[in-house]
């Protein structure tokens, strides 16, 4: 295999973000009582820059973009941008507005919709 064909390896080392889906919480009468978040999955993350065509597309799309991250692939990637999911930073909430994938990696474009705290 020749240089110009190896995959070069990528770090993901500027975090860990989760990805949860709020699910709706019902007592033995079938009524609702409350909504807890359920961690779907915990990836590693890389900060990426926000470029001009990222913010030109996200306006297009009537949304607003305040971070962009890079993460390996997760067979839930497909899924992301459904309103039942959204990803938690530390101690911050985002709404995924668009994914754009590879073969290997997933780069995801959020909206922070406000701080987070566990229920």
């Amino acid at each position: 295999m020749s240089m110009a064909n190896k995959r070069v390896r990528e770090v993901y080392n500027d975090g860990i973000f989760k990805i949860k889906k709020q699910a709706t919480v019902r007592n033995e009468a079938g009524k609702k009582t409350g909504v807890t978040d359920k961690t779907v999955a915990s990836l590693r993350f890389r900060n990426m820059t926000i470029r001009e065509s990222d913010i030109t597309t996200m306006q297009a799309l009537d949304s607003k973009i305040t971070k962009k991250i890079k993460t390996p692939i997760h067979p839930i990637s497909r899924d992301f941008t459904s309103s039942d999911f959204f990803a938690v930073i530390g101690s911050s909430k985002y709404n995924v507005t668009y994914v754009d994938t590879d073969d290997y990696s997933a780069f995801l474009y959020l909206e922070k919709v406000g701080d987070y705290t566990e229920r």
